[in-house]
């Protein structure tokens, strides 16, 4: 009996060890996800909805040249800020399309989401440019979920100005 007591309470305690969670930050190490994958969402924002947060941020590939996109947007989430949750591709480019603002090879940069109440829908907005950096874009995809997946609507120039790095914020009135 003493034996099955032992073997029992070694079983819970190995459990425990491994749902162990991440309680602090720790520099110059590799920050994994819930799959022990290196997170991967570079030039990103966080946004939180209720008691979650999610990142979004640049997928970048090993191997691939400088900034083209090879993947898109990937989110994760969480609820304290240091375990994270691989949530997936949130906005993918367009592999077969070469004419799509987000083509594969494209440059997608820097992606923020906001929440729009008056349409229910979360907004990203992103740097869109072309590989030689002349496009200077601001683009724009929308989806039902903080999660994706995102659709893309287009890019464009604010007040004809170039657009390259920016931000996103909601006021107190709702107004972004």
């Amino acid at each position: 009996m003493k034996r099955i007591l032992l073997g029992v309470i070694g079983l819970l305690c190995l459990c425990v060890a491994c749902q162990r969670k991440d309680l602090s930050f720790k520099p110059g190490e590799v920050w994994p996800d819930d799959k022990g994958v290196h997170i991967n969402a570079h030039g990103g924002g966080i946004l939180r909805i209720g008691d979650t947060y999610y990142w979004f941020g640049e997928h970048k590939t090993e191997g691939s040249a400088g900034n083209l996109a090879q993947v898109g947007v990937h989110c994760y989430s969480s609820k304290d800020l240091y375990n994270w949750k691989d949530e997936g591709i949130a906005l993918s480019v367009v592999p077969d399309d070469t004419t799509s603002h987000i083509a594969k090879g494209c440059v997608l940069e820097r992606p923020k989401v906001i929440y729009n109440k008056k349409t229910g829908k979360f907004v990203m907005w992103a740097h869109v440019e072309s590989a030689d950096y002349s496009k200077a874009c601001a683009g724009v995809a929308v989806a039902d979920s903080p999660v994706g997946p995102f659709v893309y609507q287009g890019s464009f120039r604010p007040n004809n100005a170039m657009s390259r790095d920016q931000t996103v914020f909601v006021d107190d009135d709702g107004r972004a």
